[in-house]
């Protein structure tokens, strides 16, 4: 299955750790993805139910004619008493210890690391048995958490690895994603394409 993972357009927010909280789009933010990937088609759409990611995917999919399908498994993680705050105002050694390993060091109150990747997991292998073996790819629009697990369980890439891929606003990851003969996700990224 082709896969395109696609981080909703701007909210004007960049630098906040927005997870269950839920900004609109900054006027106009959607003009450059859609312009951007104007040539593309997709069989489906796929959205996470966050109106930042919502409405990235219906000004996408209108033109194409498909509708949304919204789906709370593509939600970003949930930053527990860090949600809705900028980086900048938390503790740098909690924030860097959090990246250096979520599992061992989750906001507070968060959604558990390993809670998020199977969450993340399921969705893609849910993705996989729907998978009609249309040509053009499914498109999911979600949040810079999901499309990082998304590329680490998919391709194998150690979560530190995936943290230093830049994934700004509107960014889009084309994903070639099976189940291998033994049940595991296998992948490789086949672009990566800023508006």
């Amino acid at each position: 299955m082709i896969l395109d993972l696609l981080r909703h357009a701007s909210t004007g927010r960049a630098g906040h750790l927005d997870g269950r909280s839920d900004p609109p789009l900054s006027p106009g933010a959607c003009d450059a993805p859609c312009a951007g990937y104007a040539g593309l088609d997709w069989s489906r759409v796929v959205a996470s139910p966050r109106r930042r990611a919502r409405d990235t995917a219906q000004a996408l999919a209108a033109p194409r004619g498909l509708p949304v399908e919204l789906d709370e498994g593509w939600a970003e993680l949930d930053f527990g008493q860090w949600d809705g705050r900028s980086g900048s105002e938390l503790p740098a050694a909690a924030v860097a210890a959090f990246h250096a390993d979520p599992l061992a060091h989750p906001p507070p109150g968060g959604e558990p690391w390993d809670a998020f990747a199977r969450r993340i997991e399921a969705r893609l292998r849910g993705l996989l048995e729907g998978d009609a073996g249309d040509a053009a790819p499914v498109l999911v629009v979600s949040h810079g958490g999901p499309l990082r697990m998304a590329l680490s369980q998919a391709c194998g890439w150690p979560l530190a690895q995936a943290w230093t891929l830049r994934l700004d606003y509107g960014s889009r990851l084309r994903l070639r994603v099976e189940a291998g003969g033994d049940g595991r996700l296998w992948g490789e990224l086949l672009e990566l394409q800023q508006p």
